[in-house]
């Protein structure tokens, strides 16, 4: 039933668990609890499960996540008739030493069974999620505001609390309620929510029973959030037309917030000829995939590229090689022949897109890739520059001087021989043999040369 390539571990309880590759397969939840049933068994499909629960753990876990199932080789503690002993998951094959598991999809395939998503319903669910998180970068639980959390606890009623803590989904229980009720951090509207528990619902007797003992243990792990989840399996109309939308509006808030953030904190590069980075250098990081954000490939892009208003269009400066002089120099372009060379690089970020496939046909549709050009278009003002000069000290304005332009020689072209003549010339002629004169002389052309449109204040006497 199972092809030999899987890691299999015998549960605690005569189960066994088989971990394959997920490889892109829709699920409809992270927790998939008996999505197959056959004649003499179940089967659950639980996604996201790793080694290590702390990516601290693990180098090549770069992200938080949740663990939904318990790893090979994990020892357990139960209570049975009073007596508590030490159960262990056993482990049969090793996944962790193959290098090709199973394929999901393959393996549903050859039973039979189809439980994917369509894709146009996997990114609606997406986004729900994300409407939903919780959980910050910095594995935190994230704040709610005061007007969802009004709306919770407004809607916390007619529901039939349980004692026995079983997941949400099933039904609402004593722990639940009260961990989302303790992680209202506004102490009035809290105290209403503990308020409107007996008030507004119905508790079973062993609810009443053992209120006092889940109030304490919700009191040591609050999670306001929990109670949009109530919400969303036990009273969908209030979910759907009061709830959902605040959290969208959260959803929006939050991001709005996080952009202004990185366009306040966010300092664009200057563009540096001297520095040999070029576009073709940010394709090649790109394709390998070493961009983990918005933010690194924006600060690569500004040290390519500027944009300023002309007479009738804006005009784009971007860096790249010149063949002639075999340096980097500064190419002036139009809007849509520097938008069409943007459209060339995908960033390839680790959080990609997944192509649709259609039910019926089984034809693949791209999603929308991600290029330089949104990207640009996105943070357009940490690129834009009031006006274009020679040369000029204001920020604002783009110079294009960096230096003259020259031709790199190798040491075998140079001819120091002619060189060497005008060097003896302002020598012998203009520094009368002072070497002192003679440095000084040398440092004052070295200056004006670098210095273009300056005044050194300073003026050779011949006498």
């Amino acid at each position: 039933m199972l092809p030999a390539n899987v890691g299999l571990v015998k549960t605690c309880h005569s189960g066994l668990h088989s971990y394959c590759n997920k490889n892109g397969y829709r699920l409809p939840n992270n927790r998939c609890v008996k999505c197959i049933v056959l004649d003499n068994f179940k089967i659950d499909i639980f996604a996201q499960v790793y080694k290590h629960k702390s990516f601290e753990n693990d180098p090549m876990q770069t992200y938080l996540v949740q663990n939904r199932g318990v790893g090979p080789n994990t020892c357990i503690r139960e209570t049975k008739n009073n007596v508590r002993e030490t159960l262990k998951y056993e482990t049969i094959s090793d996944q962790a030493n193959m290098t090709h598991l199973a394929n999901l999809r393959d393996i549903l395939e050859s039973w039979n069974v189809v439980i994917e998503l369509p894709y146009a319903e996997f990114e609606k669910l997406k986004i729900t999620r994300a409407f939903g998180q919780q959980i910050t970068n910095d594995g935190i639980i994230d704040k709610m505001n005061n007007e969802l959390v009004q709306a919770c606890v407004d809607g916390l009623m007619n529901l039939t609390i349980h004692n026995y803590p079983q997941p949400i989904a099933m039904e609402v229980s004593l722990l639940s309620f009260f961990c989302g009720i303790y992680g209202i951090t506004n102490e009035q509207i809290r105290a209403q929510g503990l308020q409107n528990i007996c008030k507004f619902n119905t508790l079973t007797p062993n609810a009443e029973k053992n209120y006092g003992q889940a109030l304490s243990q919700g009191e040591r792990k609050p999670n306001a959030w929990i109670l949009t989840k109530i919400f969303k399996y036990h009273n969908k109309e209030y979910y759907e037309q009061t709830i959902k939308p605040l959290l969208k509006k959260n959803y929006v808030a939050k991001k709005l917030e996080k952009q202004i953030h990185i366009n306040q904190t966010l300092t664009p590069n200057k563009i540096d000829l001297s520095d040999d980075f070029k576009l073709l250098n940010m394709q090649e990081k790109a394709a390998n995939g070493e961009y983990e954000n918005e933010e690194q490939f924006v600060m690569d892009l500004t040290r390519l590229l500027k944009y300023y208003e002309g007479e009738t269009e804006y005009i784009y400066v971007i860096k790249g090689y010149g063949a002639n002089c075999d340096t980097q120099v500064l190419h002036h372009k139009l809007e849509r022949t520097e938008h069409k060379q943007l459209e060339k690089i995908n960033t390839n970020f680790k959080t990609k897109k997944i192509d649709e496939k259609t039910s019926e046909t089984k034809e693949s549709t791209p999603a929308k890739r991600l290029t330089a050009k949104h990207i640009f278009k996105k943070y357009a003002s940490k690129f834009a520059k009031k006006r274009c000069k020679f040369i000029s000290e204001d920020p604002k304005i783009l110079s294009i001087f960096q230096g003259y332009k020259y031709k790199r020689l190798e040491n075998e072209e140079t001819n120091y021989d002619y060189l060497q003549i005008y060097l003896d010339l302002i020598k012998e002629t203009i520094a009368a043999g002072d070497e002192r004169v003679y440095e000084y002389f040398l440092n004052w052309i070295a200056w004006l040369i670098q210095n273009p449109g300056k005044k050194s204040r300073a003026a050779i006497i011949l006498q």
